[in-house]
């Protein structure tokens, strides 16, 4: 694919979305900023088929992540138009995805495991059981829960000698550092290097640096929260949400209410701003106990994800090396 692709990816997104029951809006920018993204370089992680009306049929995106200290990674995406579903282009486009991860993978030392990696909806069954079909397999589930924010929100819990502060960006490096070390001991997690955390985090166009936050000790950074608003979504969901994205205590600081506050404040800033709902994706398996200090503050779980992986060493798809993707056709009637 090419960046001039915007506007048709977004189409198609769009259509899968309809289609899948999803929340999430694809823009053209966002379609533009994913086709811009330097770890899927367009010209040799992406493809595309078109329908004889200069639509896309499908597509499909690897995205590289090997810069890893447990693992090196490669996660795959892909989307058939509806009206393109059943005629075998997913498979196709799934199989040329592998192939192109395995290519990467391959280059890569074999020091530490080299995985191909998807995260799907649940509810999307035909893709979640196209990638069992080639192999994959689930290693971990993940839920989206929400807080009604027209409910009474708790007090936020006393901090003892540690400070509450807005985002501040001469933080960022060290945010980033935290933010590491916060989560090295939650499964899959991997250190952010500086740019994917600049471009992924602190510089996605939904981050709300107004409605994020820090609890520092002195000069010491022990738990923050960086908070977006994705207000193209509401029109889906009729739900005027903001998003805790990112929230983490460092284990020197932990079970003293940090997570707890950040979660309070958040509320109450995102209330503040006419919001209706807080919205929060978590690991079902959360070492830290996340899932219940959600649960507490009045968090419930209205969608699941699940992460499928298969390693370099299993065997390939059935489809790693197609003559060709299928012809898209017309779309079906």
């Amino acid at each position: 694919m090419v960046e001039e692709d915007a506007p048709a990816l977004a189409r198609l997104s769009e259509a899968g979305r309809v289609a899948d029951g999803g929340t999430e809006v694809t823009t053209e920018e966002t379609a533009r900023r994913d086709l811009t993204n330097p770890h899927a370089p367009m010209a040799t992680n992406s493809a595309c088929l078109a329908a004889d009306d200069g639509e896309l049929a499908a597509f499909g995106v690897v995205h590289e992540r090997l810069e890893g200290s447990r693992a090196r990674h490669v996660f795959l995406w892909g989307l058939t138009h509806p009206a393109q579903r059943g005629r075998g282009i997913g498979a196709a486009m799934l199989g040329w995805a592998e192939a192109r991860g395995r290519e990467i993978l391959a280059t890569q030392p074999p020091d530490l495991p080299r995985l191909l990696e998807t995260f799907r909806e649940e509810a999307v069954t035909d893709a979640i059981e196209l990638h069992l079909r080639f192999g994959f397999r689930p290693v971990r589930w993940y839920h989206d829960m929400r807080r009604d924010l027209r409910e009474p929100i708790p007090p936020e819990p006393d901090l003892a000698g540690l400070r509450m502060a807005g985002f501040d960006a001469a933080w960022k490096d060290r945010l980033r550092l935290a933010h590491n070390e916060a989560f090295v001991d939650h499964w899959g997690s991997e250190p952010l290097p500086a740019d994917v955390f600049e471009r992924d985090f602190v510089g996605d166009p939904h981050f709300r640096a107004d409605l994020s936050f820090l609890v520092l000790d002195g000069d010491e950074l022990a738990g923050y929260t960086i908070n977006y608003v994705a207000a193209d979504d509401w029109v889906v969901t009729g739900i005027r949400d903001g998003w805790i994205g990112q929230l983490g205590v460092r284990r020197p600081w932990r079970r003293r209410g940090v997570a707890t506050a950040l979660l309070v404040r958040s509320m109450k800033a995102f209330r503040a701003a006419g919001l209706e709902a807080a919205s929060l994706g978590v690991d079902t398996e959360n070492p830290t106990g996340a899932v219940g200090v959600y649960e507490r503050v009045g968090f419930r779980s209205w969608k699941r994800f699940v992460r499928l992986a298969k390693d370099l060493e299993d065997p390939a798809g059935p489809l790693v090396s197609p003559g060709g993707l299928p012809a898209a056709g017309p779309p079906a009637p």
